[in-house]
């Protein structure tokens, strides 16, 4: 854990001029939301004089979540920031919201009536991990008989194109999906790649829905003996867990790494843009990262280290 998560109930009035800000996702108890956290801490620190309340909603479980906004919403924050689990349910928090003069905004995929988003690009991450995939096939099983699991993730369908680009792109490529997978965790990860080298021991591609997912993979495929040199597992977000995988070369090739120092300071700085009226909504890049550019992976592991301290 890269610090304490657990969210902040203080009622005492605020500092004057001091800007409260919360943050609440849908599953903090991921690597990768705990990275974005961390960012946004340091950015809050950084600007000085704002309180970050940070949300402790886990598993999509949408009752707690929106009883963590509503508590928000009493306390009257100046601004939140949430990645919506329900939008329609959302709906009245808005409007609560912005009764009290409180900015509401988006993490990750936009929301109706919000005053603004932190986003980043599903869409494009999908792509990336499915063409580092069809580059593989191509080299490695020019004649077919590529066999790849990709996983998947129902409770969140805004993430749908991280496995429905990569779908598309091994199929175009003459690969085979044997098995779509299900969850977000190393455990998902580590179980169904096992079951699916039960029934399908060829099994050569996994990309997960995220690092964790892929970082099980990889731990699988490493227990059954498969050749690094004929595998690839791929992640999507490049949090720094995966990222040390990539590193020790072997099963886990690369993944699709969003910019988490500018993601997790979006949540700040659109959250300022709001309250100031400002245009408030950024899609934060992604980009391919693998032992193909070292010095770069390297740069990225580096900086979680030092935000992490």
């Amino acid at each position: 854990m890269l610090f304490n998560t657990s969210a902040t109930t203080s009622q005492a009035g605020k500092n004057p001029g001091r800007l409260v800000i919360a943050f609440s996702h849908a599953v903090s108890e991921l690597l990768v939301v705990k990275t974005v956290r961390a960012y946004a801490d340091l950015r809050a620190r950084e600007l000085g004089n704002i309180e970050l309340l940070q949300g402790t909603t886990e598993s999509g479980n949408l009752l707690h979540q929106l009883a963590e906004i509503s508590a928000w919403i009493d306390q009257g924050v100046d601004a939140i920031v949430t990645m919506p689990i329900d939008a329609s349910a959302l709906q009245p928090l808005v409007v609560r919201a912005h009764e009290k003069g409180i900015r509401f905004l988006s993490y990750a995929f936009p929301l109706a009536a919000s005053d603004g988003m932190a986003g980043f690009d599903a869409v494009l991450s999908g792509q990336i991990c499915g063409a580092a995939a069809a580059a593989f096939i191509h080299e490695r099983f020019p004649h077919g008989g590529a066999q790849a699991l990709v996983g998947a993730l129902a409770a969140t369908p805004l993430f749908a194109p991280r496995w429905m680009e990569p779908i598309a792109m091994i199929e175009a490529a003459g690969g085979k999906v044997v098995t779509i997978g299900e969850g977000a965790t190393v455990e998902a990860g580590r179980q169904q790649t096992e079951a699916a080298l039960r029934s399908c021991p060829d099994l050569a591609i996994v990309i997960g829905i995220n690092d964790e997912f892929a970082i099980g993979a990889a731990q699988a495929f490493e227990a059954a003996g498969k050749d690094p040199a004929l595998s690839f597992i791929c992640g999507q977000d490049g949090a720094p867990e995966g990222l040390k995988e990539i590193a020790k070369g072997l099963h886990y090739k690369g993944s699709a790494a969003i910019l988490f120092d500018q993601l997790g300071a979006a949540i700040i700085d659109m959250s300022i843009n709001a309250v100031e009226g400002k245009p408030a909504s950024i899609n934060i890049p992604c980009e391919y990262v693998s032992l193909d550019n070292p010095a770069r992976l390297g740069e990225l592991i580096k900086a979680f280290a030092e935000v992490a301290r």
